[in-house]
């Protein structure tokens, strides 16, 4: 009998070309995934399940949504890396709803005092965990999901996959140097065994899921 954390390595192995289960494929005692299922709306549930919290909808909407949640969380900076074109937009375009400020990941990362939401697009999102999945490939930065007080990944419904074999088979011929997965806020009970929220990471993770035409066209969300 194969337990969840075997499991767990087993189908990293497979994805990363290793041995084990092939991708897409299950292990003795899994449940597949059913290839007919909405992806996206089970991507939601599990996100949800996993203390996240997901916005679609009407655009406009969807970032006075944010705008009010950010506030709550008493965030005063935005920052997203130089080349993500989506989340450059996004924090932007939020900047009114605040007001909000824009920062830089290197000012966080030296010991800004302000509380921040840090932007990304993401790779992928796992539907059978709820997890979204942001790496460094092409030198892109991972900060926005690592050292931020709350974190905003932008998904592009296009990215939602089954399971995690998928996202990760898109990496197996040049693996990035770094491979977040975020499945809600950070979390520890490393802490006399008391449940700690953002102790080594987010305290709040939101998911703004979108869909991304070509160049030149505004991207819209669900």
């Amino acid at each position: 009998m194969v337990n969840e954390r075997e499991s767990l390595f087993r189908r990293l192995s497979a994805a990363c070309g290793g041995h084990g289960a092939g991708p897409g494929e299950g292990l003795p005692g899994e449940a597949p995934v059913p290839p007919e299922i909405d992806r996206v709306a089970l991507f939601a549930k599990t996100f949800a399940a996993a203390d996240g919290v997901l916005l679609r909808g009407p655009l406009e909407k969807a970032l006075s949504d944010l705008g009010e949640m950010l506030r709550a969380e008493g965030v005063t900076a935005l920052f997203f890396p130089e080349d993500d074109a989506a989340a450059r937009e996004i924090a932007e375009a939020l900047v009114p709803f605040g007001p909000f400020s824009l920062t830089t990941g290197a000012e966080v990362r030296g010991g800004s005092a302000a509380v921040t939401a840090g932007f990304r697009t993401a790779e992928a999102a796992i539907a059978e965990t709820g997890t979204v999945v942001e790496t460094s490939a092409g030198g892109r930065s991972v900060l926005p999901g690592l050292i931020p007080d709350v974190h905003v990944s932008i998904v592009p419904a296009a990215s939602v996959v089954a399971r995690m074999e998928e996202a990760l088979a898109a990496f197996t011929a040049d693996p990035p140097r770094n491979i977040s997965f975020l499945s809600g806020p950070s979390r520890t009970g490393d802490i006399e065994q008391t449940l700690t929220i953002g102790a080594h990471g987010p305290r709040k993770a939101i998911v703004l899921l979108l869909t991304i035409p070509g160049p030149g066209v505004k991207i819209t969300s669900l």
